[in-house]
């Protein structure tokens, strides 16, 4: 028979043993609490970044306050309009597209939301909470001030996002001042237009907008091709002003008309796509 040694025989007796179970069950408790701590770090880190659903458009902007400023923004196809909640008191707000373009968007205070309008039309946009309060979005055929913008989930946060939710309220009155400036630069660039006499015809899949307009002698037409999925079209003129015009997307055909009259034109393959100009 072997005796264990008294030293062994002390430690069973204080519980020498069980002290080692209580300390690997104390580490293991400590891992545990450390790997929580930095998974929710993680976490904060992550609810703290603004989402954008697409490239925005730095002049085309729509404050919500306890109305929407502007409560009517024109822009042109292609183009993006950023809302960005400045609601008081700090509060959450459901954007929603009364036209079913997005689903139910919930901004926080501070955040921002992006949309793309490709197709020309006016769409209506509301509160959830406060239906009453509405605003319009009227998208413009003609050359996009950001063609090259195209919907994407998670867009790089611009440097002027970073600041409005650093410190939205300083950042409030600066809004203010650009969207008073962009509407005098639209108003710039539309007379600026007149004064060239020129008019844009939109080429779609199926369309030509406006498929009516009149002009004046020595006035020049545009068309652009707004083709969707991107493709070329091939522009005819009924009146054989020209041969055939193969545009491809983004592009532009242009036209001067010297003479007076009634001229018909239509895309080729696409007998339904067909527009008028008539020259005084």
């Amino acid at each position: 028979m072997v005796i264990p040694k008294r030293s062994s025989i002390q430690s069973w007796k204080t519980g020498g043993f069980k002290t080692e179970d209580r300390n690997k069950s104390i580490i293991f408790a400590l891992l545990i609490v450390a790997l929580l701590i930095t998974s929710t770090g993680f976490a904060a880190a992550k609810e703290a970044t603004i989402v954008v659903k697409s490239a925005d458009t730095p002049d085309n902007r729509v404050v919500i306050f306890s109305a929407f400023s502007p409560e009517k923004i024109d822009i042109h196809s292609g183009e993006s309009v950023t809302w960005i909640n400045f609601k008081k008191p700090k509060a959450p707000v459901v954007l929603v597209s009364a036209d079913e373009l997005w689903e139910e968007t919930t901004l926080n205070y501070g955040k921002a939301f992006s949309f793309t309008f490709e197709n020309p039309g006016t769409y209506s946009f509301t509160l959830k909470d406060n239906p009453d309060i509405k605003g319009t979005v009227t998208v413009l055929a003609g050359e996009s001030q950001n063609a090259s913008s195209e919907n994407s989930v998670g867009t790089t946060v611009t440097a002027e996002k970073a600041q409005v939710q650093s410190n939205p309220d300083s950042s409030m009155k600066n809004l203010e001042v650009k969207n008073k400036e962009n509407v005098e630069n639209k108003e710039n660039v539309k007379n600026k237009e007149n004064v060239k006499n020129k008019e844009k015809i939109a080429i779609y899949s199926t369309t030509l907008t406006p498929n009516l307009i009149e002009i004046e002698k020595g006035s020049t037409v545009s068309w652009v091709n707004y083709k969707r999925p991107k493709g070329s079209s091939v522009l005819v003129s009924e009146d054989g002003l020209w041969e055939k015009q193969t545009i491809n997307y983004g592009k532009a055909f242009s036209y001067t008309f010297e003479n007076s009259g009634t001229y018909t034109f239509s895309l080729e393959g696409v007998p339904e796509a067909k527009a008028t100009v008539v020259v005084k």
